[in-house]
């Protein structure tokens, strides 16, 4: 059996490791088109920040991890297309690695505006290795920067632009922060944050071009605004690489279309991580939710069923979470809800220290925003993917009360939908507790 896995990334080697539990003498090969060894995206805003500790890496894994799992890595390649009719991966340079099982966990890539001088050097994304070290040098010398994007990828680019002593502006197209996963009263929380803290955020800024010649001067908006710029970064989201599906019998929707064993419509070819659309537990349908820990446990199932051990992906779920000047945020599942159906409540504090918005469809909790105090998320989390009726504890969770303690009940009452054996061993001692008291 050959296996190959495009993608170095969580999901590549969630799969990889699972793959070498399994089988560990087969040949396995890891193409990826950056040179490095396997390192963490979701903490390159931590290191740009200053959040990491001291003398910690990206580094997913040790140096020697490659060859102690006996695994042929072909980094600094970038995969072509596929021949599934040879069952080949065509390499940029016409090499070709032949599988036997092929894995997709090709990620994503930062979605381009579109923009007038959108080319020039200084404009950065803000997802690789390489666009770290980029930002890391533009820093030394820029006194000005724009962060275009008001979601969790610039509001982290922001908070890391700032602590290098680049004077930072945030400027987004709609009226708040956070405007896909929060309500203005959510965004205005954050925004006097960053505010207070040094960070001006413009509102209603649509970009309508980059000044400059070779290198990025400034950015001039369309309703006629300009800012100075020596650093531009464009966090405007991520779309699924779904090019290596073009060609083939690979269907796409926003992502490349798996089944709960992660396989495509190609024999013997899966997907997982950031580029596949998984099915939601929360909103019951198929999507792309590029969460971390789901795409490392999506490459791990993918792993397992190629190397011929069956097993059942059982969905992903939304989760955004971050923490901007010791303010925390989370919001999981259906957060803007679409269509009929669903009943949204939302609350702030009378210090405005904490928000907190809960959706419900049906009896069901399906979506939560924190900010303040995110302690409960675990708690709401379970509750949506085990789709478990709340009607008896919704008044709580309306009240912001959602402590462990206050799940109890529900759990004994619905003991079908908490099968797990930590479950069990909860009720037991709740129910051992009472008939000793």
């Amino acid at each position: 059996m050959r296996y190959v896995i495009i993608g170095n990334s969580a999901a590549g080697l969630g799969a990889a490791e699972a793959i070498r539990e399994i089988d560990p003498s087969s040949p396995l090969t890891i193409i990826a088109d950056e040179p490095e060894a396997a390192y963490s995206r979701a903490l390159i805003s931590y290191e740009l920040a200053g959040w990491l500790p001291s003398g910690a890496k990206l580094d997913l894994r040790t140096p020697d991890f490659y060859r102690e799992k006996g695994i042929q890595a072909l980094l600094g390649r970038r995969a072509q297309r596929i021949d599934t009719s040879a069952r080949e991966v065509v390499l940029e340079g016409g090499d070709r690695i032949p599988y036997d099982r092929l894995l997709l966990a090709v990620g994503g890539s930062p979605q381009t505006l579109g923009v007038p001088g959108e080319d020039q050097a200084g404009i950065f994304g803000f997802r690789t290795a390489r666009d770290l070290a980029a930002i890391h040098e533009a820093v030394q010398t820029a006194r000005e920067a724009v962060v275009l994007g008001g979601g969790c990828i610039g509001l982290q680019a922001a908070s890391g632009l700032h602590h290098h002593g680049v004077r930072t502006t945030i400027a987004i197209a709609s009226g708040h922060l956070l405007s896909q996963v929060a309500d203005p009263e959510c965004g205005d929380l954050f925004r006097e944050r960053f505010e207070r803290n040094g960070i001006p955020v413009l509102t209603g800024a649509v970009p309508e071009e980059f000044t400059g010649t070779d290198r990025v001067a400034g950015v001039r908006f369309a309703d006629g605004r300009a800012l100075p710029a020596q650093i531009v970064i464009t966090g405007k989201g991520v779309a699924p690489n779904i090019g290596l599906a073009q060609g083939t019998k690979i269907r796409v929707d926003w992502g490349i279309v798996v089944d709960d064993r992660l396989r495509t419509d190609e024999p013997d070819v899966f997907a997982a991580g950031d580029a596949a659309a998984t099915w939601d537990r929360v909103a019951c349908r198929s999507t792309v939710n590029a969460v971390w820990p789901g795409a490392y446990e999506q490459g791990r199932a993918a792993g397992c069923n190629m190397a011929g051990r069956d097993r059942r992906y059982d969905g992903s779920m939304r989760l955004n979470a971050a923490e901007f000047f010791g303010l925390p945020f989370i919001s999981l599942g259906i957060v803007k809800p679409k269509g009929e159906g669903f009943e949204s409540h939302s609350r702030l504090s009378g210090d405005k220290n904490r928000y907190w918005k809960l959706v419900f469809q049906e009896n069901r909790l399906v979506g939560a925003v924190l900010a303040g105090k995110v302690d409960g998320a675990g708690v709401l989390g379970n509750l949506m993917r085990k789709r478990a009726d709340v009607s008896s504890i919704k008044d709580d969770l309306l009240a912001g009360r959602y402590g462990f303690a206050r799940l109890l009940p529900l759990i004994q009452a619905q003991a079908e939908a908490f099968p797990e054996a930590e479950y069990g061993e909860i009720i037991f001692t709740a129910e051992t507790q009472r008939a000793q008291r």
